[in-house]
């Protein structure tokens, strides 16, 4: 199907839906793409643009525009797909509520009430239903992600204490506070279209933008919706090629382009600290489990099991014989006796010491969490939630790139 036979086709389905003739005329006329039956009219990729530009705070020249109506165009694809998807498997609406609540949240991050939010997209020539349209969307492609996969997420235990075993590791080495603009690209020829259109926001940035509105609106990693932020992290937990420029950067400073295998990334270095010493601890959470030293093999062997602190209780109720275990609570390492600063020495988180015996009982203590060097490491829960949200995302952009591949998407040339 060549774009004239689209366009009427998209006319003719617009005109048993019961649009009117003159309507018609108009949309066909202003046909930008067409996404299986849906059409994106030229005004939704301009006013889209538009959007992107006031939100992001980038002033509106011939070489942006161009730059904010490519970016629209592939959003707008994106969301008649994920919309349609959403409608082939649920009769719900997006609740109206949680659109005015979205908006609400943008009105009040930008220090204004919703009223003069909607006021001053209005005067840039955005009326709030694009808006509206774009956290729709969003809103409609979460519930759908959840229910095809919500329930099937598993993360491991030897995954997340290997992560939680990572981050502690990482506590020695220094750290840094980076925010990120991540452009995707897959072939040479949206590679250089990424690195041109990065060094286009760098320029805007210079000129007063601020990197947390472009990230937000540029951004294809999952921190845009925190405006780029990724928090605090240490150089071996970024891309290769981003290590070094994360080394070099001075706080404040915002890089190149840089090309990684999935993209071009842009990071801030908004702050770095140095980490601690190597095996400073300032702070463990430990629980006690004791039993009968008649239990101790059985003692042994559930202490071999042990992955986390989740389920003591049951880990217990395996050892018998009045099997207890005892919240320990948070301490300074330092303050801890010889005894037990040895026993728990080289323990990983979520693990066991060996079981020694005190009398007629025998006991292990059990490493639920450390705060290494000032810089919390992330709990058990914390971790998980970070490796589902990974997760999800993953399989989240799978499922979009498997709708691309499929659908019948003509733009216009």
């Amino acid at each position: 199907m060549n774009w004239k036979q689209a366009c009427a086709a998209a006319v003719a389905a617009a005109a048993l839906a019961g649009a009117s003739a003159p309507a018609v005329a108009q949309s066909a006329e202003g046909v930008a793409a067409i996404v299986n039956d849906a059409v994106i009219s030229t005004y939704d990729v301009r006013v889209r643009a538009n959007m992107l530009l006031v939100s992001a705070g980038i002033q509106s020249t011939p070489e942006m525009m161009e730059r904010a109506r490519a970016q629209a165009m592939r959003d707008l694809i994106d969301e008649r797909l994920q919309m349609q998807e959403y409608a082939s498997r649920s009769s719900n609406p997006v609740n109206a509520d949680s659109i005015d609540r979205r908006i609400n949240d943008i009105a009040r991050s930008n220090e204004m009430s919703p009223e003069q939010f909607i006021a001053s997209l209005a005067q840039a020539g955005v009326p709030i239903s694009t808006l509206r349209q774009q956290i729709e969307a969003d809103i409609a492609w979460q519930m759908l992600m959840n229910g095809v996969y919500g329930s099937r997420l598993r993360v491991s235990e030897l995954e997340i204490r290997e992560t939680q075993e990572r981050l502690a590791a990482s506590a020695t080495r220094p750290q840094y506070l980076i925010s990120e603009i991540f452009l995707p690209a897959s072939t040479e020829a949206e590679f250089q279209e990424m690195s041109q259109g990065g060094m286009r926001l760098i320029q805007e940035m210079q000129n007063g933008a601020p990197f947390p509105m472009v990230a937000r609106q540029f951004s294809a990693a999952a921190t845009a919706a925190a405006g780029g932020d990724v928090g605090w992290i240490a150089a071996s937990e970024l891309a290769p090629e981003l290590q070094p420029i994360a080394e070099r950067l001075q706080p404040g400073q915002v890089s190149m382009p840089v090309r990684t295998p999935t993209g071009v990334y842009i990071i801030a270095l908004r702050e770095r600290r140095a980490g601690a010493a190597e095996g400073a601890t300032s702070l463990v959470s430990l629980r006690q489990i004791t039993a009968p030293v008649a239990r101790m093999s059985q003692l042994q062997r559930t202490a071999a099991r042990i992955s986390g602190c989740g389920n003591l209780e049951r880990d217990a109720n395996t050892i018998g014989g009045g099997a207890t275990v005892v919240d320990l609570g948070r301490a300074v390492e330092a303050d801890l006796s010889a005894d037990v600063r040895a026993r728990i020495s080289g323990v990983a988180i979520g693990a066991a010491t060996t079981p020694v015996t005190s009398g007629d009982t025998a006991n292990v203590f059990v490493v639920c969490a450390r705060q290494a060097g000032g810089a919390a490491v992330p709990s058990r829960e914390e971790i998980e939630g970070r490796l589902r949200e990974r997760e999800m995302t993953m399989l989240s952009d799978r499922y979009l790139r498997n709708l691309r591949r499929e659908a019948t998407i003509i733009t216009r040339q």
